[in-house]
């Protein structure tokens, strides 16, 4: 679908005429012609449309792709919705309806999804056409090394494969993304990607008692979490930052992160609270001093 489409269902849904939207920037005929997918104005023009419409070109290109099909992204919610259900039969479905995809059209985004699915599937001991996690590891990895610069879809990438490499692998693709991350400060889509990367890159070190890298991954986690206003990202954050330095004993008292365990309890994210609790005691044994009615 061409974006002159969504610009049409705009401009209609604001009420303003295509001479009124066109005046000054481009002939009333060409704006026409542009709505219509037969013409596309210069860069330069397009901004001076979006300006008129008050519309920022990530708000355009954000509603341009819900109107467009999007097929890509309807079959990894698909594979998302199949492994929350446990709905292996449907995993294994989609996962091989992302392989034909990438057969018949050599988009290389359809073949990380069915490794994705494949390697779901390994995980829960349903192993289907892949066998083994390193298999998937040995081509996730390829493709990340291969990548001169690091664009949203890596970030995406490395943060979906993170299950499938080794602590060593992921620390180090960890950090080459963190690199990467100052060239999207300004960009808000990216915060969420990377605070969530960072996370799970620390909840992968905590897991292997690395909490030292554990900890370096959440200082940078935390002010993404500031800034993309989610609360519950952040006080799950801070319960990894609070735990990484008593682990490292550079803290002394669980206090701090007994409020914010307490939080989500009042926010009744109970499951989250109880896993949260769980992860706490492994690290930390008795020390945690919590007991279930806290």
């Amino acid at each position: 679908m061409f974006l002159g489409k969504t610009i049409g269902q705009i401009r209609r849904s604001k009420g303003i005429n295509q001479a009124v939207l066109a005046g000054g920037i481009m002939s009333r005929s060409n704006l026409s012609r542009f709505e219509g997918g037969h013409y596309y104005p210069g860069y330069d023009k397009l901004i001076l449309l979006l300006d008129k419409l008050e519309m920022s070109l990530e708000e355009l290109l954000f509603l341009h792709q819900d109107n467009a099909p999007q097929v890509k992204r309807t079959l990894h919610l698909s594979l998302t919705e199949a492994g929350n259900r446990y709905d292996f039969d449907r995993l294994r479905a989609v996962s091989r309806e992302c392989r034909s995809m990438y057969e018949s059209t050599q988009t290389e985004a359809y073949y990380h999804l069915y490794l994705l699915g494949q390697g779901v599937l390994i995980q829960h001991q349903q192993a289907d056409e892949i066998r083994t996690l390193p298999e998937i590891a040995a081509y996730i990895k390829p493709y990340l090394l291969g990548v001169d610069r690091w664009y949203l879809y890596e970030f995406k990438l490395l943060n979906n494969f993170l299950f499938t490499l080794s602590s060593s692998d992921a620390v180090f693709f960890g950090l080459r993304g963190a690199k990467e991350f100052d060239r999207y400060q300004s960009f808000p889509e990216s915060r969420t990607v990377q605070q969530h990367l960072l996370q799970n890159l620390s909840i992968l070190c905590l897991k292997e008692r690395n909490y030292e890298q554990s900890l370096l991954f959440l200082e940078q986690a935390l002010p993404l979490a500031d800034k993309t206003h989610l609360l519950y990202d952040k006080i799950i954050t801070l319960i990894y930052y609070e735990l990484a330095l008593l682990c490292l004993k550079r803290k002394d008292s669980t206090a701090e992160m007994k409020v914010y365990l307490n939080i989500l309890r009042q926010l009744e994210f109970e499951d989250s609270y109880e896993a949260m609790l769980k992860v706490c005691r492994w690290h930390l044994g008795e020390g945690l001093g919590m007991t279930d009615e806290q």
